[in-house]
């Protein structure tokens, strides 16, 4: 979703993912990015920087990507975003593409120490939910 985004930068980022169960790739078209989106409900905008938790028996099909359990984003408001950017990436010109209103809920933005945090307590609670199921 930035300029320097390109299949060489995914394939960099991606060999940092370790763990067998994240995966991580580039999509030039934003296939993704659009579904993840429409699947919050969101009309105007792409999802990226956004992280959907999933069980692990949560199923997926062909045609459709299931509600997330827990989603988090680091998606900052258009007026933030604008009073940041040229400071964060040196031009403001991207700005001017996003909608008058993030439709990132606000209550889900997490970042930093708290992001990972979030994160790790999410998927520390869908483990532990699968397990319990298969215990019963």
């Amino acid at each position: 979703m930035m300029p320097n985004d390109n299949l060489e930068s995914a394939t960099n980022e991606a060999a940092r993912v370790t763990d067998s169960r994240m995966t991580a790739f580039h999509d030039s078209e934003h296939r993704l990015g659009r579904a993840m989106a429409r699947r919050l409900g969101w009309k105007h905008h792409i999802a990226w920087d956004t992280y959907f938790v999933y069980g692990p028996a949560e199923a997926w099909t062909d045609t459709e990507m299931p509600p997330p359990a827990v989603w988090f984003h680091q998606l900052k408001d258009r007026e933030k975003w604008e009073q940041t950017a040229e400071a964060e990436l040196g031009t403001t010109e991207w700005t001017q593409a996003l909608a008058e209103k993030s439709e990132a809920d606000p209550a889900q933005f997490r970042t930093g120490e708290d992001l990972r945090r979030s994160l790790k307590q999410a998927v520390w609670a869908a483990a532990k939910a699968a397990a319990s199921r298969q215990e019963a």
